[in-house]
């Protein structure tokens, strides 16, 4: 690895931090009608005009704003990702980063005692932290295409009745229904979770929210509805300890009737939990934040198999852009 790489890994979080201000100041959506000079643009988010000069230089050092003759303007690319109408703002999981900057300030304090840096509550505790959480992940979903590749790569032409478990703002099975229109399903989730899902359902997936059941399920605490052909996870079990994991797998199959399949999507990590690099990086987020950490495919292959499920395999999904991985299991 170079200096130049080593260098630009240390330094990534001024080019965050910049990025995340610049959200939450609206500069994108200040530039989104035109092109302003430094001074129009500091009186359209309230700020310093030398100081947003100096961070839209930045912005446009790192690609993300033009400037030609001492005006800004968008590129295609914060247009696509950065402006909240767009369908595919990423937004949302980056002011939910920003929200955590004080939270990874405290990780030599959870490397040294192995406790999170905040409380594991799945930012159930107050609702514009629920809200913040929930809309980030139905944010990178939609940004990066998780949800359509999934839809588009799973078989569910044998399955009528589909639930999402811990299944957030539904983004995953509203692109389940889109591709499968024979197909219903159901979102598992806490009450202060369902209520966000509802709200994010009605905005941006009017066509299909009315084949979409939410159901209040804490999967710690009570058994699984039962009825479902299949059940989805999706970046559920890297928040949870290995027997917790091992006794879900468990409800899943109890839940399922014979010929359900089950569905784990995560970072499903090699052996040696060092690949793929984006799943061993995040792992140090879910020290911070949760009792959990990526697991790999020998550890989730072995609590379906001790739970009852057969024919298990890893479907990958292709990187770049994704990170993740498809454990599909069948109830025989």
């Amino acid at each position: 690895m170079s200096f130049g790489e080593i260098a630009a890994m240390a330094g990534g979080h001024a080019e965050a931090r910049a990025i995340q201000v610049a959200l939450k100041l609206g500069l994108f959506e200040a530039l989104a009608s035109g092109e302003l000079d430094q001074e129009s643009l500091a009186k359209a988010i309230n700020a310093d005009s030398r100081a947003t000069g100096l961070l839209a230089n930045a912005l446009a050092g790192v690609g993300l704003v033009d400037k030609r003759e001492g005006r800004f303007t968008l590129t295609e690319s914060s247009r696509q990702y950065l402006l909240s109408e767009a369908s595919e703002y990423l937004g949302g999981m980056i002011l939910f980063d920003a929200a955590l900057w004080d939270v990874w300030g405290r990780l030599e304090h959870s490397i040294r005692t192995g406790e999170p840096a905040r409380a594991p509550d799945m930012f159930q505790s107050a609702p514009d932290d629920t809200a913040r959480f929930i809309r980030a992940m139905d944010s990178l979903v939609r940004a990066r295409g998780d949800a359509r590749w999934v839809a588009e790569n799973l078989d569910l032409r044998a399955v009528k009745s589909i639930a999402d478990l811990g299944g957030g703002p539904g983004t995953y099975v509203a692109a389940m229904l889109k591709r499968w229109p024979h197909l219903h399903a159901s979102i598992w989730d806490l009450p202060a979770t369902l209520s966000v899902a509802r709200a994010v359902l009605a905005e941006r997936e009017p066509v299909v929210h009315d084949r979409i059941e939410l159901a209040s399920v804490n999967y710690l605490d009570d058994q699984l509805p039962q009825g479902a052909d299949a059940i989805f996870m999706s970046n559920i079990i890297h928040s949870e300890a290995p027997e917790t994991n091992a006794a879900l797998m468990k409800k899943c199959f109890a839940a399922l009737g014979p010929g359900g399949t089950l569905i784990v999507k995560d970072h499903i990590m090699n052996r040696e939990l060092t690949s793929p690099p984006a799943g061993a990086v995040f792992a140090l987020y879910l020290l911070l934040t949760t009792h959990g950490r990526d697991f790999s495919f020998d550890e989730v292959c072995w609590w379906m198999r001790e739970a009852g499920f057969r024919d298990i395999e890893e479907r990958a999904l292709p990187s770049p852009p994704f990170t993740s991985s498809m454990v599909v299991a069948h109830k025989l």
